[in-house]
């Protein structure tokens, strides 16, 4: 029946690692959102988004390896190796079940997985929306990067911080946050970008202490089909200004459509 949303879950895995993927679907759904999250978050930060880009599409909200449902992982895991397990889940969940490239959203840590994905896998996304990406050159050691995302946590809503603590403390578990953040640090998105060749929108909350205006503008600058927007908020801009979001989602998703870019 037309209108009518479906709920599931998809699982994908390259190896030992695995993605599960939360899917809001409308029946007669043409395109798909894939949405990723950030270092020791899960699929939950996109709740808001979700709601919001839901009537338009089909919503893959994935936990990816080590975090929120997926399973534990007990060796490092690098940003490419994400994004290849991503990259996997789109071609079997997306583009297999014959719906167009989809546009790909990535906050935070996320962010870096879906550059990554974009330059080495160019035929799973028709757009890349890159939200408070990390890594700022300023602040590549654990200490920094940690000190940032604590900086901000203290402005961000109660809720926002609760699910946060969670997922990191008791879902995804503390040595395995602390590695990722090791790759966090050590991943370069200045220079994967250049690789990338579809557009992509790179975004920051006007509040946010952890990604700087002049490190989105940089980002931009170094995609070749690269744009920079502020919204709302602070470093989880998605849930303070899910509309703001939703609308740059929805403005790519029309450009697809239409053969631009």
């Amino acid at each position: 029946m037309p209108g009518t949303t479906a709920r599931h879950k998809n699982r994908s895995s390259v190896g030992d690692l695995t993605v599960v993927g939360h899917v809001r679907a409308p029946l007669d759904a043409s395109r798909a959102v894939v949405l990723v999250h950030g270092v020791g978050s899960s699929a939950r930060a996109y709740r808001k988004l979700g709601d919001r880009l839901v009537a338009h599409g089909a919503v893959h909200a994935v936990d990816l390896p080590g975090f929120g449902s997926s399973p534990h992982v007990s060796r490092e895991v690098t940003i490419a190796d994400h994004a290849a397990v991503v990259a996997r889940y789109v071609q079997e969940h997306v583009l297999d079940a014959g719906r167009p490239a989809p546009v790909v959203v990535g906050h935070s840590m996320g962010a870096q997985v879906v550059g990554q994905l974009l330059a080495d896998h160019p035929d799973t996304a028709c757009a890349g929306v890159l939200v408070g990406p990390t890594a700022v050159p300023d602040t590549r050691t654990i200490g920094h990067q940690g000190a940032r995302l604590a900086m901000d946590a203290l402005g961000e809503p109660p809720r926002t911080v609760g699910v946060l603590l969670v997922d990191a403390l008791l879902r995804c578990r503390i040595p395995y946050y602390l590695a990722q953040l090791r790759h966090v640090v050590g991943h370069r998105l200045e220079d994967v970008l250049p690789r990338t060749t579809v557009p992509v929108v790179v975004v920051r909350g006007a509040r946010d202490a952890v990604t700087s205006g002049p490190w989105i503008e940089l980002l931009a600058a170094r995609a070749p089909f690269g744009e920079h927007r502020t919204v709302r908020g602070r470093h989880h801009a998605m849930d303070a200004d899910p509309d703001g979001v939703a609308e740059i989602v929805l403005e790519a998703w029309q450009s697809a459509e239409r053969g631009v870019g």
